[in-house]
């Protein structure tokens, strides 16, 4: 018969991991939602991404048509959200694997760590700078309250991703010396 141990380390280790799996699953989706809003919102707003880009283009003396200068952010968009999508995918499927016990990632912690970082300098520089005459409008960081609910909401969870892995860990450690001295006895 199995028997599940419910002292206070363990039943932190099944808290912990729990909360691994649902944050990590919440990164991937709010990867996945910001990719699609992007995107979304290159479409919508085609015409003032195409003016924006025609007025540094036209400086510069390219000769490029609407639709050319088009696909160029579109394409450059993309792989900016590829390369997002990629990091933010690798750290929520390495959350995953760690709360379910399997396969420990290396690095995934110091990414979610870096990407915390990022997340609250743009935040902050977006909140006390001016803000351009003429920005790249899909490029540019939306200023809607719902889109910084949003962003506040992915950092709070790349932030207890990070915490409960280290408590994991932590705990992991002492419950293998626990059980190593209670060997030895």
């Amino acid at each position: 018969m199995n028997h599940i141990n419910n002292d206070i380390d363990h039943i932190l280790i099944r808290r912990s991991e729990n909360t691994l799996i649902v944050v990590g699953t919440g990164t991937i989706l709010f990867s996945v939602w910001t990719v699609v809003k992007t995107l979304g919102m290159l479409f919508l707003l085609k015409d003032e991404s195409v003016a924006a880009v025609r007025k540094a283009v036209d400086e510069s003396g390219f000769k490029l048509s609407d639709q050319s200068i088009f696909y160029i952010v579109l394409v450059v968009t993309l792989i900016i959200m590829i390369l997002f999508l990629a990091v933010r995918i690798f750290i929520g499927l390495s959350a995953i694997s760690e709360g379910r016990g399997s396969r420990r990632r290396k690095g995934y912690l110091v990414l979610a760590v870096i990407m915390i970082i990022t997340s609250i300098t743009a935040a902050a520089v977006n909140l006390f700078s001016a803000k351009s005459q003429e920005p790249l409008v899909v490029l540019s960081n939306d200023a809607s309250i719902s889109a910084h609910i949003v962003e506040f909401t992915s950092v709070v969870m790349l932030v207890e991703l990070v915490f409960s892995a280290m408590r994991i860990r932590r705990v992991r450690k002492r419950v293998s010396q626990s059980a190593a001295k209670k060997e030895q006895e």
